[in-house]
């Protein structure tokens, strides 16, 4: 069993034997130049000494965390009991993991563990995931206000371009009733046009944020050193992209088409 220890302590290659075995974060390694086979000397916060060896057995990447993550902490894995003769503390942890068996009740193992009453607290990992994520919850819920108000803004650029479309189609549409197009012909034609323009803008803004994903993703992970995905953009933001660029299309195109059958045949050819 291994615990994560985080490294506020003092790290260096030395040249002492020891048993005990540690694994570093890659990041860790390169920072101090560490190798498998390499000892290292581990202390404390605040505590003087050399420390106690460590021989380094290779390094080790946690899955990605966005609670844990961070630029200035760095982890180490020991032994259990390593772990004890390096704090002076035994029997005392702050937490530890336990893997069920698929198909275990996992409420019950926990209710049966918190009725133990032996001075823990038991959670799932689902509500563990929960409560360290609320901060990422209020942020996601911030951009999804932000995306609400850029589809506004971007429906309103659409109505408008439509809107000054339809002003210059005036005459050839008012030809077109004319001749005797009917008026779903009529409307078929404007609300394709303006759906075909909106999907285009979307596909625009479908690649641009690929780009930026991109961006920001190759950015931060070489910032944390870390393999965590911050930005992605799925197969259903794609769908929810091009889906709400057809909905605001037929609604902006309606509504131009609707302005202009209201208008008289002789006041839309200019007479």
């Amino acid at each position: 069993m291994f615990l994560g220890l985080g490294l506020g302590a003092a790290v260096a290659p030395t040249a002492r034997a020891a048993a005990a075995r540690i694994l570093v974060e890659p990041s860790l390694a390169r920072a101090f130049s560490l190798a498998e086979g390499d000892t290292v000397s581990l202390r404390l916060t605040g505590e003087g000494g050399e420390g106690r060896p460590f021989v380094v057995a290779g390094t080790f990447t946690p899955p990605p965390d966005p609670a844990g993550i961070s630029r200035t902490s760095k982890s180490a894995w020991v032994g259990l009991t390593d772990l004890e003769a390096l704090t002076g503390r035994r029997d005392r942890v702050s937490r530890f993991v336990l893997a069920v068996a698929p198909g275990a009740d996992v409420d019950s193992m926990v209710a049966a563990l918190n009725t133990a009453q032996l001075g823990y607290t038991a959670y799932r990992a689902d509500d563990i995931a929960r409560r360290s994520s609320r901060t990422f919850v209020v942020i996601s819920n911030f951009h999804k206000a932000i995306s609400f108000l850029s589809i506004l803004a971007g429906s309103a650029f659409l109505a408008a371009i439509v809107l000054l479309q339809v002003q210059e189609l005036r005459k050839s549409l008012g030809v077109l009733r004319v001749l005797g197009f009917s008026r779903t012909r009529i409307y078929t034609t404007v609300v394709g046009e303006t759906v075909l323009l909106a999907n285009v803008g979307a596909t625009v803004g479908v690649l641009l944020a690929l780009v930026v994903s991109r961006g920001v993703n190759g950015y931060y992970r070489r910032y944390f050193d870390t393999d965590l995905v911050f930005s992605s953009v799925t197969g259903s933001h794609v769908a929810l992209a091009l889906g709400v660029a057809t909905v605001v299309g037929v609604a902006v195109g309606s509504l131009a088409t609707t302005y202009l059958f209201k208008l008289r045949v002789n006041e839309v050819l200019g007479r």
